[in-house]
């Protein structure tokens, strides 16, 4: 793979720095990828208050104070579909992945979306590779050594190729600057600079890496892992879906735990 330019060997020490201040709420994906539970509003005792407004108002700190009674009552309200008081608790995932991984992501719009843009920077200069897993079907490789090796050596140069020719348009566009024939560059963003990384972002390919946070609540991200947990999910989003499960299993085990219930229990 091409060099990592300035921003991607940022990220990488972000990266690693995550990891060594929060190691229970992050993961490493693959080559480059990368998952982050951020933070958390609610647990299971917002649930089960919401859902009784009606009929008390007593309240349960957390889900420690849980009776029997109290479990009894999260499980029947996930598992009879009662859905507003599961929209009371919130996620926020930080999450750097390929793009065509986003672009199944994104179809779960019931969350909020905010994604890295190559028009205000450098693409991360980095691109997935699959490992002999991911190419694998029933322990056979769809796609052999040599073709990986021809793979990486493209993507490598599609990276250096963006280099090249973002660093050519930024010559020429200074030195029309000193001659006069483009004006000086005032504050905030440069417009010149700014369509070349406009245009030049189009040969980016979509196994290139791209940087998201993505903000949901319980009841969609439920059905996220219901979709993308399942056996036949694409690999490469199971595998985040998976990391995903795992980060929010630690921080809210018994929500996690009664999930898991009805779902086996509505494909029994």
């Amino acid at each position: 793979m091409a060099a990592h330019n300035k921003a991607t060997s940022e990220l990488e020490e972000e990266i690693a720095e995550r990891l060594r201040v929060h190691p229970d709420a992050c993961l490493r994906i693959g080559n480059f990828g990368f998952i982050e539970l951020e933070d958390s509003w609610g647990d299971e005792a917002t649930i089960v208050n919401t859902a009784r407004i009606s009929t008390t108002n007593n309240r349960l700190a957390n889900a420690e104070a849980f009776s029997e009674r109290d479990r009894a009552l999260l499980y029947q309200l996930l598992r009879d579909q009662h859905g507003t008081p599961f929209e009371t608790v919130y996620f926020r995932f930080r999450f750097i992945a390929p793009i065509f991984v986003l672009r199944q992501w994104v179809k779960h719009r019931i969350s909020s979306w905010n994604e890295f843009s190559m028009r205000y920077r450098k693409p991360i200069s980095e691109a997935y590779v699959p490992d002999l897993a991911a190419r694998s079907v029933d322990g056979y490789a769809v796609l052999d050594d040599d073709a990986m090796a021809e793979y990486e050596s493209l993507m490598s140069e599609l990276f250096t190729w963006y280099e090249r020719h973002y660093e050519a348009a930024c010559a020429r566009i200074e030195a029309a600057r000193a001659e006069g024939i483009l004006p000086a560059k005032s504050g905030g963003r440069d417009p010149y600079r700014g369509r070349a990384r406009e245009l030049l972002r189009n040969v980016m390919p979509v196994a290139a890496y791209s940087d998201v946070y993505w903000t949901v609540n319980f009841r969609s991200l439920m059905n996220f892992f219901r979709l993308r947990r399942k056996p036949d999910a694409q690999y490469e989003i199971r595998q985040y879906a998976d990391a995903a499960y795992l980060l929010f299993s630690r921080r809210l085990p018994l929500l996690a735990q009664t999930m898991e219930q009805v779902l086996q229990e509505s494909h029994a």
